[in-house]
């Protein structure tokens, strides 16, 4: 494959090579499993010939041990698996001699063919790690695609925590095995199959007649289960781990495919399972090592989409800077032309991808007593472009639950990211029959890290346990919120916090208003670094900026500038419309809460910033300079930080981006509304404070700067001082905020 990213040849053929090696291993172990089975399975008929034509060869097949230990492992192997196609398992073992003849014949790659397979051998021994997709994880250690096309892989915990949520008692007679056996479950970015091999898991626990039942085992890989991803590795490795359910299932029936990804030899762009919207993917059938990969017809039975009880999935999220970058940039237009057809007049914001998914999910699903069960980056709870989206779920299902990470040590469900994800559960509702109950909004103090303490974890949540035994907090937020895309519970730990951010922006509190109905805000950083260059030296211009928040240096309201910036050769006219909208108050656009101090400061001269924006506020009848005075008092007072922190971009909670959309969100008294009076009292708390270091936020409630800022909020704007002291105690307390697992109020 080729990048633009511009790795060398040596990295791409490495790359390559530990796929192929993983291809291998993955077929060594499930060649093992067949070794118990293979003596009595002679085929009457070699399915490698499409005539049905008698089969003559010698049987078994040689054992894998056998092939490991040999001078030349890659060729037994391959002849192993050649003699085992004729009897069935074209997922693995096609793909898997494919691997092997890519590999050159020289020692080098003999002996790594021997080593990785004696190495899956001494895996093999252990199922239990096999149910637990080991061989999926270590495929995403080596994947180097995931920053182009957003392969997350879902931790075991993650998957077992879901599909316990998403599959429960009542969705089915679980002693009936025909009613079990016409479930229909699919994953349409199916990846290694974990989320697939979790939800075969659930099921088998809550029949338990049937749990060693092959014949049951069966039903679950060849009609209760489905899976597509555009990775061919991905869905070799989803097969055979479903295959090692049941390893004498007709892998004929298997319902794992590909959906091609990229442009064809006909120019023509296609998008993988999201082609089922049009219901034109381009299936892939799996690779012949004698022959190329060749589509499946649209008519085969992988092209088509069975209508799903639940759809359960861990979309790919990639931001349009880097989606689809690992083409050509000829290639890359296509593609997105092709997205923006596709989507056009759908609730999709292709700033990100994962939302596709959902549409996708809503097409699969049956019409009635349905499922979606996500994971999904945090920020489609709280960023308004996921808005449409959030109101699309809302308004079609019930969202039964929504399930985030308050654990610092973990605030995502995939192993290789380090965003902040959620899971959803949603459920296919006809509010014309019965009220939509209120969705359950459960954010976890500690994030389960094996499959034993995500079970527990999810029969705590759906017994309204969780919060009693310590593993998070539940709030239920009513379905008009849900319904018009308030998804907003999930950005604190305490519920206090997310009721106080709601009364806080209904005016509950004092009188309110946004920001931006009372300021210009902006330029943001990105535009200034883009006109201007920066120095440490005084410029001709003698232009200043407050380029970095160091919070060793911006310790208090009034700041200093820390550069002098001039425009960049060729871009004078631009720099100079940006140096217009310079001010002397200044927001941050990103702050990390462990260590900030200063949220909103003020510069002696106006100037601009790269991480932070200037703010120019304006009411009628009250003093410009006293109105940022009162503004910054507030926003760095207990209130103000509420504000900031509920409405924050939560990508990262620790570590926030504030957008200028956000900064324009941003509630702030309406003093308007208050009067000068309210106003000038905050003016003169921040000239008497203006200079103190504040205390970091961790810190916030033993910092008598920031008990002052507070005591001037109560008084001037009438709000009761002990609710103030417990909204900036439980601040102290967030995990977003301290960067720790929660440990009480002290």
């Amino acid at each position: 494959e080729t990048r633009k990213a511009g790795k060398t040849d040596a990295t791409r053929w490495d790359r390559a090579a530990k796929r192929a090696l993983l291809v291998v291993a993955t077929a060594v172990m499930f060649h093992s499993r067949l070794d118990y089975h293979l003596e009595g399975m002679r085929p009457e008929y070699d399915n490698r010939i499409l005539d049905n034509a008698p089969f003559t060869d010698e049987w078994p097949p040689q054992m894998a041990q056998r092939c490991a230990d040999s001078d030349n492992p890659g060729a037994d192997f391959s002849d192993a698996w050649n003699l085992i196609l004729a009897l069935d398992y074209k997922p693995i073992f096609e793909t898997g001699r494919a691997a092997l003849q890519a590999c050159p014949p020289d020692p080098a790659f003999t002996n790594a063919i021997r080593e990785t397979a004696k190495a899956a051998l001494a895996v093999a021994g252990n199922i239990a790690g096999l149910r637990h997709d080991l061989m999926g994880r270590i495929f995403h250690r080596v994947l180097d695609s995931a920053p182009y096309d957003g392969s997350f892989y879902t931790s075991t915990p993650a998957a077992t925590l879901l599909a316990t949520l998403a599959i429960d008692e009542d969705m089915r007679d679980w002693n009936d095995p025909d009613a079990v056996a016409n479930l229909r479950i699919v994953d349409p970015a199916c990846g290694t199959g974990t989320l697939l091999m979790a939800a075969a898991e659930r099921i088998r626990d809550l029949s338990p007649q049937t749990r060693d039942d092959d014949d049951f085992a069966q039903a679950l890989i060849e009609q209760v289960l489905s899976g597509y991803d555009v990775n061919l590795t991905a869905t070799h490795m989803a097969a055979t781990t479903l295959g090692l359910l049941s390893p004498t299932t007709s892998f004929r029936k298997m319902k794992i495919g590909r959906a091609f990804l990229g442009v064809d030899e006909e120019g023509d762009a296609y998008l993988g399972s999201l082609e089922f919207l049009d219901l034109k993917p381009k299936m892939m059938s799996w690779p012949n090592a004698a022959q190329p990969v060749a589509q499946v017809e649209n008519g085969d039975s992988m092209a088509q989409s069975e209508p799903a009880d639940l759809v359960i999935m861990n979309p790919p999220f990639t931001r349009d800077s880097l989606r689809h970058d690992q083409f050509s940039a000829t290639d890359e237009r296509k593609m997105k032309d092709r997205e923006k057809t596709l989507f056009s007049n759908k609730p999709v914001h292709l700033s990100g991808n994962s939302a596709s998914f959902i549409i996708l999910a809503d097409f699969m699903r049956k019409s009635r007593d349905s499922k979606i069960a996500a994971i999904l980056p945090l920020v489609t709870a709280t960023n308004a472009s996921a808005l449409e989206i959030r109101k699309y779920l809302g308004g079609r299902y019930w969202v039964e639950y929504i399930v985030t990470s308050h654990d610092p040590r973990r605030i995502y469900f995939s192993e290789n990211t380090s965003i902040g994800e959620m899971l959803l559960v949603c459920r296919v509702w006809d509010w014309r029959e019965r009220g939509k109950p209120p969705t359950k909004v459960v954010n976890l103090a500690i994030n389960p890290s094996t499959p034993a303490e995500a079970y527990v974890a999810a029969e705590a949540i759906q017994n309204d346990a969780a919060q009693q035994r310590g593993l998070g907090t539940v709030q239920r937020v009513s379905a008009i919120d849900i319904e018009v895309g308030d998804w907003g519970a999930v950005q604190f730990l305490s519920p206090i916090l997310v009721n106080e951010f709601v009364s806080l922006g209904r005016g509950e509190i004092a009188a309110a208003t946004q920001l931006g109905r009372i300021a210009k805000i902006g330029p943001a950083g990105q535009g200034v670094r883009g006109m201007f260059n920066r120095s440490e030296l005084p410029t001709a211009d003698g232009m200043v900026a407050l380029w970095y928040h160091k919070t060793d240096v911006t310790q208090s309201m009034l700041a200093k500038s820390d550069s002098f910036v001039e425009a960049k050769p060729g871009k004078e006219t631009q720099a100079n419309h940006l140096w217009e909208q310079r001010g002397t108050m200044l927001l941050p656009t990103r702050i990390f809460l462990p260590t900030v101090r200063a949220t909103t400061v003020r510069l002696a001269h106006p100037g601009l910033g790269s991480a932070w924006a200037p703010c120019k506020p304006q009411v009628a009848g009250i003093d410009a300079d006293a109105l940022e005075k009162a503004l910054a008092a507030y926003l760095n007072s207990s209130v103000g930080v509420l504000g900031l922190l509920g409405g924050r971009s939560n990508r990262k909670p620790t570590y926030p981006n504030i957008s200028i959309d956000d900064m324009n969100k941003l509630i702030v008294p309406d003093f308007a509304a208050l009067g000068e009076p309210a106003a000038l009292r905050l003016a003169a708390e921040y000239d008497a404070l203006c200079e103190q270091a504040l205390l970091p936020l961790p810190r916030m409630d033993a910092d008598p700067a920031r008990a002052a800022l507070d005591a001037a909020v109560c008084d001037a704007l009438g709000i009761d001082a002990e609710r103030v002291a417990t909204i900036r105690r439980h601040l102290a307390a967030e995990p977003s905020v301290t960067g720790r697992r929660y440990a009480g109020l002290g």
